[in-house]
């Protein structure tokens, strides 16, 4: 029985020498000729003959080759609100106590704090400008003919408000985003008239907190650009006083109301920054 192990020993100890000496030998990995790589740093183990091979699906579940992971790139979509944005418009204001129909303009700017709801500055200018004049007939002029008038009377009002608004618009992915605001602030009118006949002038400015709401729709040109139109109304009654003397009563002050109370409609765009 012990003359029948020796061979069966004598191998166990030779194959890993033979293995060792014999590079190409199947189960022992070559080293990368294109490295240098010391002996003495590297421990090579030798693989079995009959071992199995590795699971590839194992292989594909590890996110990582060697020491560099691999991790997938998450891409985000550009913001849609504007973080500035500004508004520029153009109409007519029907004050409908005082005055007739005048033409207006304005702009408004501010923060989109949200997607949603702007906050900002606004301001307008309301003009309106009125003659009265005599016709003069048709008169004779070099290469044809004109017509003449005496202008009587001249006058014109200016309604600026400085107002401070919040603003709420809908989802800017719709075809048509509508919108609606709220401004309050302070609003001045300038009036000044000449009478050609009498030869008097007036000069007034006043003063006074008013308000402002409006209803509109915008049409998206692109993601920054906006046609819109809109409605409005707009509160205010301003003030001034005067000196004056009432007849048996003497010198005095007194306040000089006028209410600018209307409505009106503008057009405008609107576009980020």
């Amino acid at each position: 029985m012990r003359i029948k192990l020796w061979p069966v020993v004598l191998a166990a100890v030779a194959f890993p020498v033979v293995a060792a000496a014999n590079p190409g030998v199947s189960g022992v990995p070559l080293l990368n000729p294109a490295f240098d790589v010391s002996a003495a740093t590297v421990s090579v183990t030798p693989k079995a003959p009959d071992a199995p091979a590795a699971d590839a699906a194992l292989a594909l579940k590890r996110p990582f080759v060697s020491r560099v992971g691999y991790r997938p790139r998450a891409y985000r979509s550009p913001m849609r609100a504007m973080p500035i944005t500004a508004q520029f418009h153009v109409g007519f204001f029907y004050p409908v106590d005082n005055f007739s129909t005048g033409f207006d303009a304005g702009f408004r700017i501010g923060p989109q704090v949200d997607p949603h709801v702007q906050i900002g500055l606004a301001m307008e200018w309301w003009h309106r400008s009125d003659d009265e004049v005599l016709d003069l007939g048709k008169i004779e002029a070099p290469g044809g003919a004109a017509y003449e008038e005496l202008i009587l009377s001249e006058s014109t009002a200016n309604l600026v408000p400085i107002l401070v608004f919040v603003q709420v618009r809908g989802d800017e992915n719709m075809p048509v985003i509508p919108y609606g605001g709220f401004g309050v602030g302070y609003e001045w009118l300038s009036v000044t008239a000449d009478d050609y006949l009498t030869h008097e002038s007036f000069d007034q400015t006043y003063g006074g907190f008013g308000w402002q709401t409006w209803l509109g729709a915008a049409l998206p040109l692109d993601w920054r650009l906006r046609l819109n139109a809109e409605v409005f109304l707009n509160n205010c009654d301003v003030d001034t006083e005067v000196d004056v003397y009432i007849e048996d009563y003497g010198p005095a002050t007194v306040r000089d109301v006028v209410n600018m109370n209307g409505v009106g409609m503008r057009v405008g765009i609107t576009w980020g920054f």
